[in-house]
């Protein structure tokens, strides 16, 4: 089984328990992006509600790793976050319906200890985006 670890953005979002960690963790500023480069997926700065910084850390990642990797469902789902919480609701829709048609797809560990496929959790986020803006 393929599993990666995204973070906590992703399924905050979701309005379930924040990713980034195997285990529960206490102290979630203390975490880090596990198996990413240190802010290649703007976890600290979603942490602190910086959603441009983190979607600046994003993209100045996305320019240093290959095409395969600027489709990995993890960056695109957080981008998609980004996007979504800066009101650009039409990028972030791109950004999640992208890494719902991503070529691969992997288990993310939430800090609860459940797992959930990333398409999975694509598809949430995309549903709580269309939710939202239908109730505007």
């Amino acid at each position: 089984m393929n599993t990666k670890v995204i973070t906590f953005a992703a399924l905050a979002a979701l309005g379930m328990a924040a990713p980034g960690f195997a285990q529960p963790v206490q102290n979630r500023v203390a975490a880090t992006e596990i198996g990413y480069e240190a802010g290649s997926l703007g976890y600290a700065a979603m942490l602190q509600g910086n959603y441009s910084a983190a979607l600046d850390q994003m993209q100045a990642a996305e320019k240093q790793v290959s095409p395969a990797a600027r489709r990995d469902p993890a960056r695109l789902i957080n981008m998609g976050l980004a996007y979504a919480k800066m009101g650009d609701t039409a990028s972030a829709r791109a950004h999640y319906q992208a890494a719902i048609d991503a070529p691969g797809s992997f288990d993310i560990i939430l800090s609860d200890g459940r797992v959930m496929d990333s398409r999975i959790a694509a598809r949430h986020a995309l549903r709580r985006l269309n939710q939202g803006y239908a109730r505007r």
